[in-house]
């Protein structure tokens, strides 16, 4: 039996917050003669939900911060642990033992502009040393695993591409008293398009705004919803959509409880995923699982995970956005198949499936020489 401990520092994050903790309720089920821990922020300690027969310590080094890369390996000694799972790029410097470590993207190397020298540095330093002395590499994506093979110089061999899943408490929600109360609160009178996520730049929401504009005439009662990260809070952004003079057709919800985001899905006629780069696309199997069509960029994992289940148009091209929105809002037909495929589609993507594949690559390292 091992001691297998993973990294819960970004329990609360978007993103990667949702991998820890589905992840650990889906191993929690399977059969394993493991025992298991959470390192979890001291702040964090008391909110985080331990899994049944788990532990939780708590742990004092801030994220990406030179404690974390430097001395956070030999906290963890201090636990007698056996394996350790970082579901982020950081593997700390003074681990003893053996080590996992999920690389979800490599948007620091693959877009550098986005970011400052520092960051760029940290990144590149801590993904040359998770390169080299982790035991095994986890990707959510078979292009996320091209990528730090051939970017990191990797043996294929070390790294695993395990899809992730879909929370459980996604699906279309049908009772009209939940889908009024919703409308009500955030005031949403209009059919809408969806965005759900962060606007860093990567996320290309200027391509968005721009076809948005284009079909606004021919919508005179669609609005373009965005759920996340405020847009109110970019000024390059807010100065856009002014210029556009589509201000009054922008509603900005800010992040959602998980309820209100079911339903905030199950209610838009397309949710739209425009990124130029994704090392999985949590968005896209949220959507589909709420029968909700997915129109997605040709970028990076985001065909791989959409499959035939989304229209596909090119990122940078608004012009080729508009088409795809006017297809899926204009043919009711369109949308009834994309929602039937979405269906099909997210049966791919599930954390128990998931927990199964993660726990042979525990096995695998643990058994390494």
């Amino acid at each position: 039996m091992a001691h297998i401990a993973i990294d819960a520092r970004k329990y609360f994050d978007f993103g990667i917050g949702t991998y820890v903790q589905n992840l650990s309720n889906a191993l929690s089920k399977l059969d394993s003669p493991h025992r298991y821990s959470l390192l979890v922020s001291e702040d964090d300690f008391s909110r985080v939900d331990c899994p049944a027969r788990w532990t939780k310590e708590a742990v004092h080094h801030r994220k990406y911060s030179l404690g974390e890369l430097f001395l956070f390996g030999y906290q963890v000694r201090g636990f007698g642990v056996d394996m350790f799972h970082a579901p982020h790029y950081t593997l700390p410097v003074g681990l003893v033992g053996k080590s996992v470590v999920t690389v979800h993207d490599l948007i620091h190397l693959k877009f550098p502009r986005y970011f400052t020298a520092v960051q760029k540095a940290y990144a590149r330093i801590v993904l040359w040393h998770v390169a080299r002395n982790a035991g095994a590499i986890i990707t959510g994506s078979e292009h996320t695993k091209r990528d730090v093979v051939e970017t990191l110089k990797v043996n294929e061999r070390k790294v695993y591409s395990i899809h992730h899943g879909v929370q459980p408490g996604f699906q279309k929600v049908l009772e009209p008293g939940r889908i009024h109360a919703f409308r009500e609160r955030f005031s949403l009178r209009n059919p809408y398009v969806l965005y759900v996520g962060n606007i860093k730049p990567h996320k290309n929401i200027p391509t968005l705004l721009r076809a948005f504009e284009r079909i606004a005439a021919s919508y005179k009662d669609l609005d373009l919803v965005f759920a996340g990260e405020l847009l109110s809070k970019n000024n390059y952004l807010t100065k856009l959509v002014q210029t556009l003079g589509i201000g009054r057709r922008i509603r900005d919800l800010g992040h959602l409880a998980t309820e209100e985001l079911v339903r905030c899905y199950s209610e838009a006629e397309v949710l739209v995923l425009p990124s130029l780069y994704e090392g999985f696309g949590f968005t896209a199997v949220e959507a589909m699982a709420c029968e909700t069509p997915v129109v997605a960029a040709n970028t990076s994992s985001l065909p791989e995970v959409v499959g035939e289940a989304g229209l596909i148009f090119e990122a940078l091209d608004p012009k080729s956005l508009e088409d795809a929105l006017r297809t899926v809002l204009s043919e009711p037909q369109t949308r009834r198949r994309l929602a039937e495929e979405g269906k099909r589609n997210i049966r791919r993507f599930s954390w128990d499936q998931a927990a199964q594949e993660t726990l042979r690559v525990y096995e695998t390292v643990l058994n390494q020489k």
